[in-house]
C-alpha cells in the first residue's frame, strides 16, 4: 500500500449477534464535505473493515470514507483474449 493517503473515519460499528450484520453510526458532520450528488440525489460513499481487535466500547467494525478513484490505466476494461485461426484462445503457456 505505497503512498496511501489517511483514512478519514467517520464512525464505528458492531457485529449483531450471530447474524451477518453490522449496526453503524456514523458523524454527519464528518461525511457533509463528502457528500455528491448523482440523479438528484445525495451519496457518501464509505467503507465498513473489521477492527483486529474489540475496541474499549465492544466495536467491531471502524467506518471510513471511500475516497478511491482509479488510475486510468484501471478504467480501462479488460482486453479479450486473442483467438487464434483455430478457433481456440491463444494460452500463455
Amino acid at each position: 500500500m505505497e503512498n496511501q493517503k489517511p483514512r478519514t473515519y467517520v464512525g464505528k460499528g458492531v457485529k449483531v449477534g450471530k447474524f451477518d450484520l453490522i449496526n453503524i453510526s456514523i458523524c454527519i458532520d464528518d461525511v457533509e464535505s463528502y457528500v455528491y450528488e448523482y440523479n438528484g440525489k445525495r451519496y457518501a460513499k464509505l467503507v465498513v473493515g473489521g477492527l483486529r481487535e474489540t475496541d474499549q466500547y465492544g466495536k467491531t467494525h471502524s467506518v471510513w470514507i471511500n475516497d478511491y478513484k482509479p488510475t486510468e490505466n484501471q478504467t480501462t476494461a479488460p482486453k479479450q483474449q486473442e483467438v487464434s485461426q483455430s478457433g481456440t484462445p491463444d494460452l500463455p503457456f
